[in-house]
C-alpha cells in the first residue's frame, strides 16, 4: 500500500523547455502556499526545487494522486494543466524512489555527477520538515537518498573532476571565445552559482573578474576571496559596458537585464561583442537581448553540449552508480513492506491486551482474599503469557516475504477482527 501511493511529479531540464520550467521555479513562499493546496491530496509532500527541476514527492491519500495534484501545481504556477502534464513526469512506488536515487547520485542532473544537488536533496528534505510536511515515510525515502548519493561519490568515480552548472557555463564561455585569458569578466548575483561562477572565471584566466549583487557586503565577500573588485548595483550598466562577457545567476523573480537596460548598453558599445550567460531559473536576462548588435545571448540551455561530453566522460562509472542504487532501492522496499505490517501488529496486540486486561481483572474479582502484591504476581504472570503466544506470529509476519506477509496480515486481521486503521 505505501509503495502504490507513493508518488513523483518532475518537471526537468529534459522533459520541459525554459519557459515551462521559470514558472514553475518556486520560492519558499510559493512552495509553502503548494504544500497548502497538496495537502488534500497527500499525507506527505516534499517539493525539491533546483535550478533545473522542479519535483513533488508524495505519499498520496489515494493511488490517484498524481492526477489530483497535478492541476493544483499548474494553477499555482499559472499554467494551463494540460502544458503542464504534456512537460511532467510521472512515476510511481518503486520508479520513483529510484528517480530520487538517480537525482541524489548526480545521474539525473545537467551536469553529471555534479556535487551540489546531494546537499539540495536533503534541504529539501529538511525544508518540508520545517514545514511539517514530511512524515516517516518521505522522511525515509530521502534518508535511503542520501545514502544512496553518499555511496555513489564515495565508491564510484562518478563525481570525480566532475563541474557544475556554474562550471559548465565557464566551460561554454571558453567553447565560444577560444579562451578567457585577459577577459573582462562581470558576474551579477553572488549565490551559491554566481561565487561558483566567479572562482571559475579566475581560475580560466579571466583578468578583471567583477562582482554584482543587491547586497554589498556579499559581493565584497566574494570579491575578496578572488581578488576582484565590487561594481555597486547603481554602476551595473556601466560595468556592461566595460565586460566582455556576463554571467548572470541573480534569482530573481523578474529580468534584472530588461530591454530598456541593454538597449542603451549595446549602443554605447558599437558593436563589441558581449557575451551574455544566463544560468538563472528563472532568467535573469529579457530574451529581446538577443536580437542586439554586438550581444551573445546564451541560457542555462545552451549548456547541454557540455553535459553531453560531461557524460561521455562518466559513461563508464554509470552502472557502478546504478548498482549501488538499486541495493538502495532494494532496502527502501523491504522497510516499505516491514512498514506495512505494523497496523496488523498494532491491532492485534491492542486485541489480546484488551482481552488479557478484562480476563485478568474478573480473576482477580474472584479471587479477593489476593494481597496487592499477589496481584501484581497474575498481572505479570497474564502479560508473560500473552506476550509469549503474540511473539511468534508478529515474528513470522515481519520476516516474511512480500506476499506470504499479505497473506499473513489478512488471516490476521479478519481471524481476530482486527482494527488495522494506521
Amino acid at each position: 500500500m505505501i509503495l502504490s501511493h507513493l508518488t513523483l511529479l518532475a518537471v526537468t531540464h529534459r522533459s520541459a523547455p525554459l519557459d515551462v520550467r521559470e514558472r514553475l521555479a518556486f520560492d519558499d513562499a510559493a512552495l509553502g502556499a503548494l504544500v497548502a493546496d497538496l495537502q488534500p491530496v497527500a499525507e506527505e509532500i516534499v517539493p525539491l526545487v533546483t535550478c533545473n527541476r522542479t519535483e513533488i514527492y508524495l505519499l498520496g491519500r489515494s493511488p490517484d494522486a498524481a492526477a489530483r495534484a497535478l492541476p493544483l501545481i499548474a494553477a499555482r504556477a499559472g499554467l494551463p494543466a494540460d502544458t503542464l502534464a504534456t512537460h511532467t513526469r510521472c512515476l510511481t512506488g518503486t520508479d520513483a524512489a529510484r528517480y530520487l536515487f538517480r537525482v541524489a547520485a548526480g545521474l539525473e542532473s545537467l551536469v553529471v555527477g555534479e556535487p551540489q544537488i546531494l546537499g539540495q536533496v536533503r534541504t529539501a528534505a529538511e525544508w518540508a520538515r520545517g514545514a511539517g510536511a514530511i512524515g516517516p515515510i518521505l522522511s525515509r525515502l530521502f534518508t535511503y537518498a542520501v545514502v544512496a548519493g553518499k555511496r555513489a561519490r564515495s565508491e564510484t568515480a562518478i563525481s570525480r573532476g566532475a563541474g557544475s552548472v556554474s562550471h559548465a557555463a565557464v566551460e561554454l564561455a571558453r567553447s565560444i571565445l577560444g579562451n578567457l585569458d585577459g577577459r573582462r569578466a562581470l558576474v551579477v548575483g553572488v549565490g551559491e552559482m554566481g561565487q561558483l561562477v566567479a572562482r571559475n572565471l579566475v581560475a580560466h584566466g579571466a583578468r578583471d573578474v567583477a562582482v554584482c549583487n543587491r547586497s554589498p557586503e556579499r559581493a565584497a565577500l566574494v570579491a575578496r576571496e578572488i581578488g576582484g573588485r565590487v561594481v555597486p548595483w547603481e554602476d551595473l550598466d556601466a560595468a556592461l559596458r566595460e565586460a566582455d562577457i556576463a554571467v548572470t545567476a541573480t534569482g530573481a523573480r523578474e529580468p534584472v537585464l530588461t530591454r530598456d537596460r541593454l538597449e542603451p548598453v549595446a549602443a554605447q558599445r558599437n558593436g563589441r561583442p558581449l557575451l551574455l550567460i544566463d544560468i538563472a531559473v528563472p532568467r535573469d536576462v529579457d530574451p529581446f537581448a538577443a536580437t542586439l548588435p554586438g550581444v551573445y545571448l546564451r541560457d542555462i540551455d545552451a549548456l547541454h553540449d557540455i553535459r553531453e561530453e560531461n557524460l561521455r566522460e562518466r559513461q563508464e562509472v554509470i552502472p557502478q552508480v546504478e548498482a549501488i542504487i538499486e541495493e538502495e532501492v532494494a532496502a527502501f522496499t523491504t522497510w516499505c513492506h516491514g512498514r506495512e505490517a505494523v497496523p496488523v501488529i498494532r491491532g492485534l496486540r491492542a486485541r489480546v491486551e484488551a482481552v488479557e486486561q478484562q480476563e485478568v481483572e474478573r480473576a482477580l474479582r474472584r479471587l479477593g482474599h489476593l494481597s496487592e502484591r499477589d496481584r501484581e504476581v497474575v498481572r505479570a504472570l497474564a502479560h508473560g503469557l500473552v506476550n509469549k503466544i503474540v511473539h511468534e506470529p508478529v515474528t513470522r509476519l515481519r520476516e516474511a516475504d512480500p506476499e506470504t506477509r499479505d497473506d499473513y496480515a489478512q488471516a490476521l486481521t479478519h481471524l481476530f477482527d482486527l482494527d488495522v486503521r494506521s
